[in-house]
């Protein structure tokens, strides 16, 4: 077989498992929740550790066989990335019954074992082609790179264009392209390509017709709104951002924390479901004194009550109903906020302002935070809506997901913004015990303590509904007026008013709590920052402030708290506990017994012979390495969600760069001699340190511009990293494998396996201690292997 040909051929099996590992993330995200996006990625690692094994236990000893058999491994991924996930679809599997019910967890096994599939056979692909190729493995590798960079691509651009049903059956086709070129070069080439023929046909049935359908967790919104009588869907919308779902139903109701003394009627409303979650509703409001009457007694009415606003900067406007809040309480000027078109544009197809409907109200499309780096605009109102359902957050589902608009940093900016009387409001749903509300409290007066340190006990009030808080900020602070104001307005609303400033004690409200949580926060928040920690530290969960290096606003769960939970009665902890972590704990322990068992076995089946090297360099360094780029990748994954302002794009930005530049430097590897390898790992040490010292600051120095200039700016800052990332697997080949099939097939398991448990290992440091320290461990891995090869005889 040509190299040519085995090149093509590596590309395709590289692009299409790469793909598929991130169409399978947005399936996990639609059909059960986002954090299972770690175990997406657990899986991919774990099936190209299980070819490294498969290839020392196997060992093919010449180059015929290894030839033919990289034929039958790429026939195996494409035939694997339709079969698996038509398997894993009849498979009954309800993950928030893992707490109580082994059969769930035999369930998740099997699962996990068919999803690694397609990825142990396109890895095994790639295996077999560097120990074909063992003089140039820099050339195979970069080769395997670059496949994976465009299936990067690819991946994001099919979700543009079909729905992630279909999308998630193209990887299987892009394979099938790859055995075609391994056909072409083969032995027996026609009846190769008679066989890549069949395969490609096959592949393309599936995309035509996919052998599967989604089926959305009953815990979800969706299903749970389509089970209302008559219910139906208007629309629906896809794209790498979201898929979004436009459904109705007579009994669909959506005003958050609508006050209780409310009597009228709602008028129509159409839900938007993203990814299967509420995030929103369209609605029809018709006259404005009927809409007045529902706003009115919402509780993000509240800052209307001090005076008029003129200038309004909604965020997350897309349902519109904050939108119409503003226009109904005589704004002039309406901005709103909305990174998702499709939401956007459902907004102005379904629904329909207030009144005539004329109001200059500009829709600007994209992430908050970049337009308030770079707008030049104050606004006398600045809004956050609550967004979702009722309970959304109770579970924890939300704890992995990085959220950079409810960080210390970003309410820093958004009262930068703010006019002489502008006012800061930030509304979010109650869950019992309080959380995230107090979190949101003590973030709030942390980043007023910045902007007017004089004045902050004065500058915040925390109001509350029956399921809803909000809290205002106001930098020049609350008049007497202003305050008698709100209490009446919160009076004649049923609503509680749970600090303001002049009040010295807890007041019994409409809506009971069983402790003053907020009061006793704000009481520590408006005495100075060290009560505020204090506070922070001693409350049973996490919620000191969020920052953009830990922007985890949604993880409460304190980690030294797992063990009083795990040893309680279930009953107790059931409602606490976050599944987010939870799951990613399960992943992070399956990873490792796993990639154990799978990595003692070669030993336990074929012991090492006598007088042959010892393998624990060899397994050390590639573990090292593989661990290290992972974590690497996550990290800049964090700091890049920032800057492009969605996780999708950072992604995205994240593998296209790593991957093609990696590629790039793998390929160059190949004209290193043996005096320059270590100097390659002597390189990356410092160049991942200043990522730790500068990235931060490149991020916010690089945000006010356009998404295509930070998009630049992000290859520009990742591309010489990454391009010294992708030499360290060819070197250590030739220093420490060359020539060796045993070696090399342990080498690669090793790699695998480490980067298994790189992935939820690196979210869990990053969720406790930031990015950096994910950053930090990278450098301090690729050290360790810059000393193991710095050792080896040259």
């Amino acid at each position: 077989m040509s190299r040519t040909s085995r090149t093509i051929a590596v590309i395709c099996f590289s692009a299409g498992t790469l793909a598929y590992e991130i169409l399978l993330v947005r399936v996990f995200a639609i059909e059960h929740f986002h954090h299972f996006a770690y175990m997406a990625i657990g899986v991919a690692m774990l099936g190209f550790g299980v070819s490294g094994t498969a290839l020392a236990l196997a060992r093919p000893r010449d180059a015929p066989t290894r030839t033919r058999w990289f034929f039958r491994a790429g026939v195996a991924t494409a035939i694997a990335l339709v079969a698996s996930p038509a398997l894993v679809h009849q498979i009954s599997l309800d993950p928030t019954q893992l707490a109580w019910d082994l059969d769930q967890w035999l369930r998740l096994g099997v699962v996990y074992l068919l999803l690694a599939l397609p990825f142990a056979a396109g890895a095994l692909s790639i295996l077999l082609a560097l120990s074909i190729d063992t003089e140039r493995p820099g050339w195979v590798y970069g080769a395997s790179f670059v496949g994976s960079g465009l299936g990067a691509g690819l991946a994001i651009a099919v979700l543009w264009l079909v729905l992630p049903t279909r999308a998630l059956a193209i990887p299987a086709l892009v394979a099938g392209l790859g055995c075609l070129a391994a056909a072409w070069g083969a032995e027996r080439r026609k009846q190769s390509l008679w066989s890549g023929g069949i395969v490609c046909l096959v592949t393309a049935m599936a995309v035509i017709h996919p052998p599967w359908r989604f089926t959305l967790s009953p815990f979800k919104a969706l299903p749970q709104v389509e089970a209302y009588p008559d219910a139906r869907r208007v629309t629906e919308r896809s794209s790498p951002i979201g898929w979004v779902i436009a459904a109705t139903a007579p009994a669909f109701r959506y005003a958050p924390g609508l006050s209780l003394g409310f009597t009228g009627e709602l008028p129509p409303q159409t839900g938007l479901f993203v990814d299967g979650e509420l995030t929103g509703a369209v609605t029809r409001w018709g006259d404005r004194d009927g809409a007045m009457a529902v706003l009115g007694w919402l509780p993000t009415a509240l800052p209307y009550a001090l005076c008029r606003r003129d200038r309004v900067l909604v965020v997350g406007g897309g349902s519109g109903i904050e939108v119409a809040n503003a226009v109904v309480h005589g704004a002039q000027q309406i901005t709103a906020l909305e990174l998702n078109p499709d939401i956007a544009e459902l907004n102005r197809e379904l629904g329909e302002l207030p009144g005539d409907g004329k109001r200059d109200v500009q829709w600007v499309l994209g992430d908050a935070r970049s337009y308030v780096a770079r707008t030049r605009d104050t606004f006398d109102l600045i809004t956050l809506g609550p967004g979702g359902a009722f309970g959304s957050a109770t579970g924890g589902v939300l704890a992995l997901g990085e959220d950079f608009l409810n960080t210390r940093e970003a309410y820093h900016a958004y009262l930068k913004r703010l006019t002489n009387r502008g006012v800061l409001s930030i509304t979010g749903w109650l869950a019992l015990p309080p959380r995230a509300n107090v979190r949101v409290l003590l973030t709030v007066v942390d980043a007023l303590r910045d902007v007017v340190p004089d004045h902050a006990p004065l500058a915040f009030v925390v109001a509350r509904s029956w399921g809803t808080v909000t809290v205002l900020a106001k930098p020049s602070g609350f008049i007497p007026a202003e305050i008698d104001a709100l209490r009446e307005w919160a009076a004649s609303r049923s609503f509680d008013l749970d600090w303001y400033p002049g009040i010295a004690e807890p007041t019994d409200g409409w809506n009971q709590l069983s402790e003053p949580v907020f009061f006793e926060a704000a009481q520590a928040a408006a005495t100075g920052r060290g009560s505020a920690e204090r506070f922070a530290e001693s409350y049973p969960f996490d919620v000191s402030p969020a920052t953009d290096l830990r922007p985890y606003p949604h993880h409460f769960l304190r980690v030294r708290a797992l063990g009083v939970l795990l040893k309680s009665d279930r009953g107790s902890w059931l409602p606490f506990a976050e599944w987010g972590t939870l799951a990613l704990v399960a992943t992070l322990i399956q990873s490792v017994v796993l990639a154990g068992v799978l990595l003692i076995l070669p030993v336990a089946v074929r012991p090492r012979k006598v007088g042959e090297a010892g393998l624990a360099p060899v397994i050390v360094y590639f573990a090292a390495i593989g661990l290290a780029y992972l974590a690497a990748e996550i990290a800049a994954i964090q700091q890049l969600g920032l800057l492009l302002g969605h996780p999708v794009y950072a992604v995205a930005a994240v593998l296209a760069a790593f991957l093609l530049f990696s590629g790039g430097g793998s390929v160059w590897s190949d004209r290193l001699g043996p005096a320059r390898r270590v100097w390659v790992l002597g390189a990356i040490v410092p160049a991942l340190l200043c990522w730790v010292m500068f990235l931060p600051l490149l991020v916010h120095l690089v945000q006010p511009a356009p998404l295509v200039a930070r998009g630049a700016a992000a290859l520009v800052l990742l591309g010489p990293v990454a391009f010294l990332m992708g030499m360290p697997f060819p070197l250590g080949i030739r220093t420490l494998a060359r020539d060796n099939q045993r070696r090399l097939a342990w080498a690669w398991a090793a790699n695998g396996f480490a980067s298994v448990t790189a992935a939820p290992l690196a979210a869990l440091v990053a969720l406790e201690f930031g990015s950096t320290a994910v950053l930090i461990a990278a450098a301090t891995a690729y050290a360790v292997a810059g000393g193991l090869l710095w050792t080896h005889p040259r």
